[in-house]
Formats: structure tokens, sequence, C-alpha cells
């Protein structure tokens, strides 16, 4: 009796020697005021470490002591993807997503970016998840938020939208290539009830 005990628990720390944990890496993409910060914080709270691309823009932009608007993180953005390629933001951030933690990855506007992100590693899995709302949503929700940068009128939040969608410059922000490279789509138009639901189902499927 005791031996076969022995034998069971001998062979449960063989299972467990083999087993290989997979950490995730989430990368989100989407539209200006969607949410992409709540689904962050919501995330922060399960743990994952949290990067942002723009942060790197951010920090550019201090360097050069240029404003901190949204046109001048956008010129950053695209004038840093021109002189190290359209995956730069991305290729800089790997060498923090490597520690064995569950990591955010905020602000991905590029599909070269998605693709930098997707590549291989030891013990990480990249997904990539979009978050949208309404137009009339987000713009209450960026009134309401008070950000430096952001567009003061609904007319230039609609232009900052277009310039932001598409492009053919693949050096430029392409944020409707990206969200169609997303794994999961998530609607923010609802209550933040609604929101965590879709993030916790979103979870369970890791």
């Amino acid at each position: 009796m005791y031996y076969a005990a022995y034998l069971a628990s001998i062979e449960k720390v063989l299972i467990s020697e083999d087993i290989i944990l997979v950490y995730h890496i989430i990368g989100l993409t989407g539209r200006n005021a969607a949410g992409k910060g709540t689904v962050a914080s919501f995330l922060k709270k399960k743990s994952f470490v949290y990067h942002s691309l723009s942060d790197t823009l951010r920090e550019e932009l201090k360097r050069r002591k240029l404003e901190e608007s949204r046109d001048n993180l956008i010129m950053i953005g695209n004038s840093l993807r021109e002189s190290g390629g359209p995956g730069i933001l991305a290729d800089l951030m790997i060498s923090n997503l490597i520690s064995l933690e569950n990591h955010i990855v905020d602000s991905i506007r590029n599909p070269i970016e998605v693709k930098s992100l997707r590549r291989e590693y030891d013990k990480h899995n990249f997904i990539l998840i979009s978050v949208d709302a309404k137009p009339e949503i987000r713009y209450e929700r960026l009134k309401q938020r008070d950000r430096a940068g952001d567009s003061s009128s609904w007319k230039e939040f609609i232009t900052q939208e277009k310039l932001e969608e598409s492009s053919s410059d693949p050096n430029k922000q392409q944020l409707f290539a990206t969200i169609n490279e997303a794994d999961y789509h998530i609607d923010n138009s609802g209550s933040l009830t609604n929101l965590e639901d879709q993030i916790s189902k979103v979870l369970d499927n890791l």
C-alpha cells in the first residue's frame, strides 16, 4: 500500500516536470477611445504586465522636445517606421516580453507590428484582440477622459479617424488592416460588466 502510494507520488513529479508552462502576450488594437485602456486595466488585475507601443513614441517626443499631441504621435510613429521599417515599434518591444509572465501590448496600429509580435517564442503565445465601439460613444468617452492631444471637436475626431484607418504607405498607421489580423473582436458599446464578460470568455479560451 505504502509502496503503491510512493510510486504514484513519483509519477506525479515526473509528469509535472514534463509540463511546459505557456504564458500569453495579448496585443490590443482598435479605434481611438474604444476602451483599450479599460481592457488593459482588467488584464492587469489578472497579473498581466502592461506595455504600450505608444510609450516609445512619447519618449521620442520628449527627446525631441515636441508637444505630446495625437498628430505628433502619429508623425513620430511614421518617422520611426520609415527609418526602421514598419515593425520597428514591436521589434523594440520584444526584449520586454520574454520574462515568464503574461503580458499586454497596447496601441498596435500596423499589421507588420502584428507580424513581428506573432514570432515564435519559447514559452509565450501571442493573440491579438481588437476593441471597438460606436463612433458617438467613443467621442463622448474621449471628451470625458480629456487626454492631451485628443480631438477637440466632432469634426476633428472624424478627420483624425480617417487618417488612421488606412494608408497606401506601409510605414503609416493602418488600423483597418491591423484590426483584420485580430484573433478576437470585442464590442465595447455597452456596459463595463458586458466588456469584462467578453474579456473573461477570451481568457477562458486561451
